[in-house]
């Protein structure tokens, strides 16, 4: 009877080295993989940190309607806003809204911290003496103040 193996035979070598191969050829692919990933999440977290940058300033902002005045013998007739920066940060108000009519301002105020400023415009709807209209004033960061004043 002849021994299936030989004694000195080369076979558990060459299991040995293609399973070390194997798992060389893996650890480099599953590398790949990772470093990919990492690339696709670093991405994912500087788009992510302009949001939230944006939305913080958002946070920061902080606006004050002090008064308004109506003249409602004026033709047209105007609203004087006199609104005022309390936020940490510089602040632009671009629109107002008289009850939801939209007012572009012609240039858009600026406010620095602590300032305070009138916005002059004319009446986009028709105002009658002793009605309330509901004002909102928008700056460009998008941060909103709304309150109902009486002519």
């Amino acid at each position: 009877m002849t021994p299936r193996f030989k004694p000195g035979g080369r076979r558990g070598i060459s299991y040995i080295f293609s399973v070390m191969l194997m798992t060389l050829v893996i650890s480099s692919l599953a590398a790949g993989v990772l470093l990919w990933g990492m690339g696709v999440v670093n991405q994912s977290q500087g788009a992510y940190a302009v949001i939230f940058e944006k939305k913080i300033e958002r946070v920061k902002e902080r606006l004050v309607i002090e008064d308004v005045r109506f003249e409602l013998s004026a033709s047209p007739q105007k609203i004087h806003i006199y609104v005022r920066n309390v936020g940490a940060i510089p602040l632009t108000v671009d629109h107002v809204y008289i009850d939801h009519t939209m007012v572009s301002l012609g240039e858009p105020l600026k406010l620095g911290i602590k300032e305070g400023n009138y916005i002059d415009l004319n009446s986009p709807i028709p105002l009658e003496e002793g009605e309330t209209y509901l004002i909102t004033v928008a700056t460009t960061r998008g941060k909103t103040l709304t309150g109902y004043w009486t002519a």
